[in-house]
């Protein structure tokens, strides 16, 4: 039988980039202010996962990320008891993320950062203006994407 598994971020990481569906869990409001900087990745909330589920491949592995080890613990037990098997959540979250030297995100005003340069702390209007609407952007966005 399988289970939740809680692994480190380094670990998550390179799953990720092996093939693994990356799925990070934002606030309720849709909002951060740091986001995991990962290709492919679905940022949504716990009630948009819930309502996305029953479209969703229960056959890839998923890592799930959370602001802390709580938030990616609700979302992988979600999908755990739902049929999904190969579910990982980030043990201590953007912080233990962050802490590895992985990459991240800044969301300025709520929004992502428009021009993408986040070398002077600033990014542009904190809109991405995608022309895409809410429903359809399953991706987690545009931003900048800055390292340390």
């Amino acid at each position: 039988m399988s289970e939740i598994t809680r692994i480190q971020a380094l670990e998550a990481y390179n799953k990720i980039n092996e093939g693994a569906s990356f799925i990070e869990i934002s606030d309720e409001y849709g909002q951060t202010l740091v986001a995991y900087d990962v290709k492919d990745s679905s940022r949504v909330t716990l009630l948009q996962l819930l309502e996305k589920l029953q479209w969703m491949d229960k056959s890839p592995h998923y890592i799930i990320g959370g602001y802390n080890d709580e938030d990616g613990f609700k979302a992988a037990n979600l999908l755990f008891h739902q049929g999904f098997e190969h579910v990982a959540y980030i043990g201590g979250g953007i912080q233990s993320w962050f802490l590895e030297g992985l990459p991240v995100q800044y969301v300025e005003n709520s929004g992502w950062c428009s021009d993408g340069s986040c070398g002077s702390g600033s990014c542009g209007s904190g809109g991405c203006d995608t022309g895409m609407e809410e429903e359809d952007d399953f991706s987690g966005g545009c931003g900048c994407s800055c390292g340390h």
